[in-house]
């Protein structure tokens, strides 16, 4: 025997359904949201072609920060490094450089170091140039030069499973396929503390570039 919905019925479906098309649709529109970018981070640049300046600090916030005192004197800036900064500003102060607020740096730290990656033969190949070298705090610093501008490249540095005395490590480029022709120079930076070995203070690796035919080798010391 086929029930007659009556309006009370229907009223009592309708008022239990859209609670719970509501909360669906809500949960299925978080996914959505991209997250807020840090107003505490930001990138380093280096302004000193520009009269009066020198380091300066381009925040996510869009605000330009010019560091006129640092509470950490050890803190060193390289061109497009990647930190983390709680500053004061500094009302009082003027400077010379145009590009941005003058501010005391209370508290920055790096943001850039990323970590190694599991060799394997996977790994991309495509073709790069490395402009320089260097090891900050416990990150390797590469400034990386390759043509694209349209996509975003990405860098993996892997610890090669030779048995040498030395480790070595090597650096792979994936491109996406970016085919466009703009020349990108950038710092990657990559945590290297796993090569740390106890009772020692330094250790001294080579890095090479996963490229074929490749001939780049250097010696690089990391003290620690």
């Amino acid at each position: 025997m086929i029930q007659k919905v009556t309006w009370k019925m229907r009223h009592k479906i309708h008022f239990i359904i859209f609670p719970v098309v509501l909360l669906l649709s809500l949960g299925g529109c978080d996914k959505n949201i991209p997250p807020e970018p840090d107003p505490n981070a930001g990138i380093v640049r280096d302004y000193s072609g520009q009269d009066g300046c020198e380091w300066v600090i381009l925040m996510n916030s869009g605000e330009e920060l010019v560091p006129v005192v640092m509470t950490d004197t050890s803190f060193h800036f390289y061109d497009g490094q990647h930190v983390e900064v709680w500053y004061t500003e500094l009302d009082s102060v003027v400077t010379a450089c145009m590009a941005g607020k003058a501010v005391r740096i209370d508290s920055i730290r790096n943001a850039t170091c990323q970590g190694l990656k599991k060799w394997s033969k996977k790994l991309p190949k495509d073709d790069f140039g490395v402009d320089s070298v260097f090891i900050y705090d416990d990150c390797l610093v590469v400034r990386v030069n390759y043509g694209g501008g349209c996509k975003h490249h990405d860098f993996f540095l892997s610890l090669l499973p030779t048995m040498g005395p030395l480790n070595t490590l090597t650096l792979s480029h994936d491109s996406h396929g970016d085919l466009c022709e703009a020349f990108i120079h950038e710092p990657r930076a990559f945590d290297i503390t796993s090569l740390q070995s106890p009772g020692s203070h330094s250790v001294t690796f080579i890095l090479t570039l996963n490229i074929p035919g490749s001939a780049y080798r250097k010696e690089i010391t990391y003290h620690y």
